[in-house]
């Protein structure tokens, strides 16, 4: 595997672990606070987002197209059980570094008629999960959920 993709990888397992600690450490009440946000207003609900969306991105290196399609934010069923949730992380993650081992560095993904290079794919990959995980950590802020202390160790975060 081409150092580039290990690069992706890792920081692939950074931010999913972040998401991954969210899930495991929050409680159940805490995942299913209502937050100021349409649709993806409980952070089981953006996690079960990001499960749907990891899984448009992982199809695309298959297809080479990506399609945001076969599910919606507003028919996600926010309760996804926290087991469900760690499962499908860990089956879309190995099916996500499968993937990746095939790859010789010179495919492109068409995103909406534009060819890609596959590195911009991951990384857009990458920086959805990372924009949630921060909005999680800010929702936590403003609705006095706890953050779990591997999360505030982790992004070095601050009181």
């Amino acid at each position: 595997m081409k150092n580039s993709f290990k690069g992706l990888l890792e920081e692939w397992k950074y931010v999913r672990g972040l998401t991954k600690i969210l899930i495991e450490k929050l409680s159940d009440d805490d995942l299913d606070k209502g937050l100021p946000r349409n649709n993806l207003n409980t952070i089981r609900k953006q996690c079960e987002e990001l499960l749907e969306v990891q899984l448009c991105y992982v199809k695309a290196l298959d297809e080479g197209v990506i399609k945001f399609d076969g599910y919606s934010d507003e028919k996600l069923s926010g309760n996804t059980s926290k087991n469900e949730l760690l499962k499908r992380c860990d089956e879309l993650d190995s099916l996500l570094v499968n993937k990746i081992g095939e790859l010789e560095g010179n495919e492109t993904i068409n995103w909406f008629g534009e060819e890609k290079i596959i590195y911009y794919h991951l990384s857009a990959m990458i920086s959805h999960e990372s924009m949630h995980v921060g909005q999680i950590v800010a929702f936590c802020y403003s609705t006095n959920i706890e953050i779990p202390k591997e999360i505030i160790n982790n992004m070095a975060l601050s009181n």
